[in-house]
């Protein structure tokens, strides 16, 4: 589960919180590094929000993981 504030995600407004079911690539966009994400939208009180997965780029520096590494 990551939970990162609007500045720190592309596509959406407000505070996201999402159950993670897939990491994508690593993207490099106005000179951050992103995250591609997909995952299960939840609500502060940690209920699911739709039943469809979403999709978002979020700032590597945002989370609280290790980044993919990239093949050169």
């Amino acid at each position: 589960m990551i939970e990162v504030s609007e500045q720190d995600y592309m596509h959406g407004t407000g505070h996201l919180t999402l159950r993670v079911t897939r990491l994508g690539d690593q993207v490099r966009v106005h000179d951050d590094e992103w995250l591609e994400v997909e995952g299960l939208a939840l609500r502060a009180d940690g209920t699911q929000l739709d039943p469809n997965p979403r999709s978002a780029l979020v700032r590597m520096r945002a989370l609280p993981i290790e980044p993919p590494s990239r093949s050169s």
